[in-house]
């Protein structure tokens, strides 16, 4: 009951993310982490990030800079892979609380017109990299480190949903390969990790026809409601 309960939060935020571009962490992780063990959570829903992410890659690819996620890509994976082995062996509380109130304080300055205008160059975009795959190992995503450096970026709504998916997949099979040799993922997740994965896929796809539909100002709407959702989770 317990996984069953879980796959159906995992495909609600898997159906935010295929519109918004990030979201599924603020369910799974957050939210599901009440229903299942926190460790068992981030790897169940690491599943659900890979098919999700390896989807809209391919819904979006034409929209997106390749410069941008190859960089980002390379830059991660070695702080993911880092991540997710502190994850077996560390408590991931402390690192919640903090990237919430990180989070929280981006989006203050941001709705209050006070964040400091900046160019995300090389060096910013490899910072963001190292710090964004370390705590996607760590806590199952990073998402929230990518969206704050990409809406800096000011790029399009599906250039953003794109990058967002293709800057994710490498790291996301890292992970999963720290978590299976950790015994994280095992064999009686198989079910609810095919259910999800299947999902993700589904969703993917409905959620590109509701983001063609969707108006610039809905969607940055959209964006700032999740940050403030997911920083709340992650702080509860």
């Amino acid at each position: 009951m317990d996984y069953a309960l879980f796959v159906a939060i995992g495909l609600a935020g898997s159906l935010a993310s295929a519109v918004f571009g990030f979201g599924t962490a603020l369910l799974v992780v957050a939210v599901g982490s009440h229903v299942i063990p926190v460790k068992t959570a981030i790897a169940l829903g690491t599943v659900l990030f890979t098919a999700s992410t390896i989807t809209k890659t391919a819904l979006f690819g034409r929209h997106i800079d390749w410069q941008v996620v190859s960089i980002m890509a390379v830059g991660c994976l070695p702080f993911a892979y880092l991540g997710a082995q502190v994850l077996a062996i560390a408590p991931a509380e402390t690192i919640k609380t903090a990237l919430g109130l990180m989070v929280l304080a981006y989006l203050a300055l941001s709705l209050t017109n006070r964040l400091p205008s900046f160019k995300i160059g090389f060096i910013g975009l490899a910072v963001g990299s190292a710090l964004y795959g370390f705590v996607s190992g760590l806590l199952g995503s990073g998402n929230l480190i990518k969206v704050i450096l990409f809406r800096e970026m000011k790029i399009t709504k599906e250039a953003f949903v794109g990058a967002m998916a293709a800057t994710s997949i490498i790291s996301n099979l890292a992970k999963l390969t720290s978590y299976i040799r950790n015994d994280l993922l095992t064999a009686d997740m198989v079910w609810p990790a095919a259910i999800l994965a299947a999902g993700a896929v589904a969703t993917a796809i409905l959620g590109r026809s509701v983001l063609r539909k969707l108006k610039v100002r809905h969607f940055e709407i959209g964006v700032q409601i999740l940050l403030g959702l997911a920083a709340a989770a992650l702080l509860v």
